[in-house]
């Protein structure tokens, strides 16, 4: 779930990956050259302060013709090159970008900022292992540059290398134990490996916790309601996130919002949006209000969440990308809830609960929180089903006419852990004429494909058996895919839940292993409430059994995948009209219980 350009030049940064920095702050005061003659110079310095001005104010194009105007007056300036390469690059426009990056490496070769800012566009057109290399040539200037460190670590995630990138983010935290984009970097990562990590992780939540708090002042009072004796209280329910878009989370929220009754709540979104789309402007709907934080500080957005009069406070990032976890720190409102976008603790003090269910947090790993954890009663996740459309229509298993079994996976390159390559690599050598189908962005490069195929000879998966498919960008032709797969194998220790309910839409079973922690069981979360409790497996050895015995019956796959959707569309986990009054009792519950004060 990885949302990339949020630009906040009042602070100097750029948030590029999960939460991390551009490097490059065109705030500073180097930027008026001293050789220029005098006139010249208040014109630069103007040209850069319009130009700052106008990014900070979510004008980019206008900045661009500031920045080039900056250079018509000193074209020998590398961060006047480096500011409108960045600009350009914020538009899509690459190739008119790198020309200036190119100019500003030659101009100042020695500039850990330049490199950082090079490896920073790699990462934007997703050339991974250039990336990296800049951002070595940058600590090799600098070795204690924290977001390089930190966008380093992003990187390697990227690139499934998560073990280098736990390293990472912790050498960024030690060049600078206050980098909170660092920290929170640091924990999304090893989210991905709770199972077994649960006390690191939660040592490393409230270690972050008590740096937030450190920088907030909490709010100990909140405006009352103003419902009159006897009237029916409708909660006022903040929303907090950058993914109110065509996004895994805009995905799962759009009909749960659709549902919700206004009578009971109404609704305030507090966006992180990089950049809004056309599911944006449908979610805008639903709300009665709608306020831009991209640009406000964690102070300024507390204080209009609580001018406001926010009853119940929710976030939907977690320590994903957008985040805007420090704002809880200050408790703007009097109850807040993390629910949908991230599946462990967030560790912040003043988040009063974690919406899930029993299967993802069974009783005994309540202790895993420092949220209270609340139970819906069958599934804490909504998914929106996409409209009907002709490429949509579910298809019959492909082994009916091939003859053999095709198994996929369309989850994130770094998703698919050694574990999980082992037990796929069990599973296609005991039936021999199996297929693995792949399809993830990463597998648009040839050197990711290159590195995914020698792991996976190490566990004897020939070449042969595999297909690979790289990013579709229209959903429709994406999901079409599905029709190309008879079973999907889950990944772990960070399963699937946007394919997983992808491929159920599609008429597609998954065979999950269910292990600790929330994310470790939100595969089996999944399944349990789609009605194919069948279909998880509690150990490996379980996981490679069911995948052979589903894969050996494919009369019963094909009459499973002729009625699939209509099993799943009458479950809460498809059916937002049962989901949404689920999640509004549970809101008032929670409301009913808070302390007064």
């Amino acid at each position: 779930m990885l949302g990339r350009r949020l630009v906040n030049w009042i602070n100097g940064a750029l948030i590029k990956g999960p939460n991390s920095t551009s490097g490059r702050d065109f705030n500073r005061s180097n930027l008026a050259i001293a050789s220029n003659p005098a006139t010249e110079l208040d014109d630069v310095d103007t040209c850069i302060r319009l130009g700052r001005e106008a990014l900070a104010a979510g004008h980019v194009a206008a900045a661009t013709a500031h920045y080039r105007d900056a250079l018509l007056l000193d074209a020998n300036n590398p961060d006047h090159h480096a500011a409108l390469a960045y600009v350009l690059t914020e538009q899509g426009r690459h190739e008119e970008a790198w020309p200036h990056l190119d100019e500003a490496m030659r101009l100042n070769p020695e500039d850990p900022d330049i490199h950082f800012q090079r490896g920073n566009f790699q990462m934007d057109v997703g050339e991974l292992s250039n990336a990296r290399r800049c951002y070595g040539a940058a600590l090799a200037l600098r070795p204690d540059y924290a977001e390089v460190h930190s966008n380093l670590g992003h990187a390697l995630v990227r690139e499934g290398l998560m073990a280098e990138a736990i390293a990472s983010f912790e050498s960024a935290l030690k060049s600078d134990p206050g980098h909170l984009p660092a920290h929170s970097n640091l924990l999304w990562a090893l989210s991905f490996q709770l199972d077994g990590m649960g006390e690191r992780y939660l040592r490393e939540a409230r270690g972050y916790g008590e740096k937030v708090l450190a920088l907030a002042r909490p709010y100990r009072d909140w405006i009352s309601k103003p419902g009159q004796a006897g009237s029916h209280e409708v909660l006022r329910v903040g929303l907090v996130s950058g993914d109110f878009r065509q996004h895994p989370v805009g995905v799962f929220l759009e009909g749960v919002l659709k549902r919700l009754n206004p009578e009971n709540v109404e609704l305030a979104a507090y966006s992180m949006n990089p950049q809004d789309d056309p599911l944006t402007e449908t979610i805008k709907g639903h709300f009665s209000a709608w306020t831009p934080i991209m640009q406000m500080s964690d102070e300024e957005t507390a204080s209009k969440i609580h001018a406001d009069g926010i009853d119940i406070l929710i976030d939907l990032a977690g320590h994903s990308a957008y985040n805007r976890l420090p704002v809880f720190a200050w408790k703007p409102a009097p109850l807040q809830v993390s629910w949908l976008g991230y599946l462990a603790s967030t560790g912040v003090p003043g988040m009063d609960y974690l919406l899930a269910d029993p299967m993802s947090v069974p009783d005994h790993e309540r202790g895993q929180f420092t949220e209270q954890v609340w139970h819906l009663p069958h599934t804490f996740n909504c998914y929106t089903p996409p409209a009907e459309h002709p490429k949509l229509a579910v298809a019959a298993p492909p082994a009916l006419c091939n003859g053999y079994v095709t198994f996929g996976c369309f989850q994130r390159l770094n998703k698919l852990s050694d574990t999980t390559l082992a037990l796929w690599g069990r599973v296609l050598n005991a039936l021999p004429q199996a297929r693995l189908y792949l399809r993830n962005e990463g597998m648009n490069s040839e050197a990711a494909r290159g590195r995914l195929l020698k792991r996976m000879a190490d566990v004897e998966i020939a070449p042969a058996r595999v297909t690979f498919g790289g990013r579709i960008h229209e959903r429709e032709d994406y999901l079409s895919t599905y029709a190309d797969v008879d079973i999907v194998l889950d990944t772990f220790p960070y399963p699937g839940t946007t394919t997983t309910c992808e491929a159920l839409w599609m008429g597609v079973p998954t065979v999950t292993l269910a292990r600790g922690g929330m994310l470790g069981r939100i595969g089996a979360s999944l399944l349990t409430c789609a009605g194919l409790a069948e279909w998880v497996a509690w150990s490996e050895d379980d996981y490679v059994a069911l995948a052979l015995r589903q894969g050996s019956d494919i009369e019963r796959l094909a009459r499973l995948r002729t009625g699939l959707r209509q099993q799943v569309a009458a479950t809460a986990l498809f059916d937002a009209g049962r989901f949404a009054p689920q999640l509004e009792e549970a809101l008032l519950a929670m409301w009913k219980r808070r302390p007064h004060v």
